[in-house]
């Protein structure tokens, strides 16, 4: 706009100073030309510096294996492990976070197996130990539905995801359940999300594996 303006402005001064050429051999008195206008010169735009890219916002730090695995939940999650009537012992423990806005959980555990239970990294005893889990909430969960599912690594950690949709007492929610074995412990990540925002559910999931670090 500014520029346009400054265009039509040059040219009314240029088309002002060829009529007075041609006025130059007329024999008729000049009539005095009246005295130009103040030009009000509009001052220069600068342009805003660029915005610095926008980081996300803090979240809430999650540790597992006394340090060794942590990751980082989006803004509003709080640990309620200790509201919830959890009871750990030297057998397994289990974390539990909530965010009342969105209505998820994710569920953090640790398990040590039986000692005459063998267990490794390979692709097909972490994809059985997740159908394993499945397979237990089978009796709460119904219709259940798998949408994903895949291996990816953190570092040089082997994990395995599984995301599936089911329905829990009447509600369909959308699951994530990350799996890994670590230090001989059956290390489990589970997210439910109602199943009417699965972008919700992308974002928080995806957050975790971002910030995931194994040490």
């Amino acid at each position: 706009m500014l520029k346009t303006l400054a265009k039509g402005t040059a040219l009314a001064v240029l088309l002002t100073g060829l009529v007075a050429c041609d006025n130059q051999d007329s024999k008729k008195p000049e009539v005095p030309a009246p005295t130009p206008k103040p030009v009000v010169t509009q001052p220069v735009a600068v342009a805003p510096p660029p915005l610095a890219e926008a980081k996300p916002a803090p979240g809430l730090n999650v540790s597992l294996q006394q340090g060794k695995i942590t990751f980082e939940l989006p803004p509003g999650f709080s640990d309620q492990t200790k509201l919830s009537g959890i009871i750990n012992d030297d057998k397994s423990t289990i974390q539990l976070f909530l965010d009342g806005k969105s209505r998820q959980r994710t569920v953090a555990s640790e398990v040590i197996p039986p000692a005459d239970t063998k267990i490794n990294t390979s692709d097909k005893m972490l994809k059985d130990l997740t159908q394993s889990i499945i397979t237990e909430l089978s009796d709460r969960y119904q219709n259940i539905k798998k949408t994903k599912e895949e291996n990816f690594t953190v570092g040089q950690q082997k994990f395995h995801r599984l995301d599936t949709e089911q329905t829990v007492n009447g509600q369909k929610l959308i699951s994530t359940i990350v799996l890994t074995v670590f230090n001989k412990r059956v290390v489990t990540l589970q997210m439910l999300t109602p199943a009417k925002t699965p972008e919700v559910h992308l974002a928080l999931v995806q957050r975790i594996i971002d910030t995931m670090q194994v040490k």
